[in-house]
C-alpha cells in the first residue's frame, strides 16, 4: 500500500522551471525594429529586432548573471526564447516601446536599411515583452553636431534592456561559442549581457570612431564634439555599473511613431 508520500509531486526539474530573460545590451549598437506591418501605429505590435555591433574597433562579450565573460566572433548570432506556455506572452506595441525608451534614447525618423559595416549581429526573430533603459548619461545633446544631432535627447541611455517573460532554460543563443546555460538565479531572472567593448576608459578618437560608425550604418550626419559624461543607474532595478568601457550610447532604427 502507498503511503501519503508517495503521492507528493515529485519537484520541478530545472529544465522546465521558467524565468525571465533580461537581454542588457551595452555600449553601442544599432537597433532596426520591426512592426508588424511596417505600421506606425502606437498599436501595432513589435515583430522582431534585429541588432547590430558598428564596425569600430570593439571587442565583444556575453556574460550570463554573474558568471564567466565570453568573447563573441565577429558574425551573425540569433536569440531564440522558448515560451513556457501557449500563447505566449504578447509583444510590446511600438506606442509601449516609445513610452519605455524614447525620452533617452536616439530613434531615427524610419526603419533604415542596414549595409556592410558592421562586426556582429543579434537576430531576435520573437519580439520583446518590455524593453527598458538605464544607465543615463546628462547632458548628451549639447556633445553632438551635424543635421541629425537633433534624435539626440538631452539625456541618453547607454544600456537596453529587453525582456522575454517567462521562457524556459532551453532558449537557444545559436553562433556563441561558449556553454549557455540559461539558469536563473535567484527571483527568477536571468541577466544575458551583451557588451560591444572592453572595461577601458576610452579615448575620444575611440568614442568619434564609434559615433561615426553607427551614423554611417544608419546614413545620419551625427558627429561627436565633445565626450558623454559619466551614467547613473535610472531605476536601481538592474546591476548598476559606471561609463567605464561604454563609451556610446545605443541608436533605434524603426517606424515613428504616428
Amino acid at each position: 500500500m502507498m503511503n501519503e508520500s508517495s503521492h507528493a509531486a515529485a519537484p520541478a526539474s530545472p529544465a522546465a522551471n521558467p524565468f525571465d530573460l533580461h537581454i542588457h545590451f551595452q555600449g553601442a549598437f544599432v537597433f532596426s525594429v520591426k512592426t508588424e506591418g511596417n505600421s506606425s501605429d502606437p498599436k501595432a505590435k513589435l515583430a522582431g529586432i534585429e541588432v547590430y555591433v558598428p564596425a569600430c574597433g570593439h571587442t565583444h562579450a556575453a556574460t550570463i548573471n554573474t558568471g564567466s565573460t565570453y568573447m563573441l566572433e565577429n558574425y551573425w548570432h540569433c536569440i531564440d526564447p522558448v515560451y513556457s506556455a501557449t500563447p505566449a506572452p504578447e509583444a510590446m506595441t511600438l506606442g509601449q516601446l516609445h513610452q519605455n525608451i524614447g525620452a533617452n534614447t536616439p530613434w531615427t525618423p524610419g526603419n533604415r536599411p542596414i549595409p556592410g559595416g558592421w562586426e556582429v549581429a543579434f537576430a531576435l526573430p520573437a519580439p520583446p515583452n518590455d524593453w527598458q533603459c538605464d544607465l543615463l548619461v546628462p547632458g548628451a545633446s549639447s556633445c553632438f553636431s551635424g543635421n541629425d544631432a537633433g534624435i539626440i535627447p538631452s539625456s541618453v541611455a547607454i544600456e537596453q534592456i529587453l525582456i522575454y517573460k517567462q521562457v524556459l532554460p532551453k532558449s537557444q543563443f545559436h553562433g556563441a561559442c561558449f556553454p549557455v546555460d540559461f539558469t536563473a538565479a535567484e527571483g527568477g531572472v536571468v541577466d544575458l549581457y551583451l557588451t560591444s567593448e572592453s572595461p577601458y576608459i576610452p579615448t575620444k578618437q575611440h568614442e568619434r570612431r564609434a559615433t561615426d560608425a553607427m551614423a554611417k550604418l544608419l546614413g545620419l550626419d551625427l558627429m561627436l564634439e565633445t565626450s558623454l559624461a559619466p551614467a547613473t543607474p535610472s531605476s536601481g532595478v538592474f546591476h548598476p555599473m559606471t561609463k567605464t568601457g561604454l563609451c556610446m550610447m545605443s541608436i533605434v532604427s524603426g517606424p515613428m511613431v504616428a
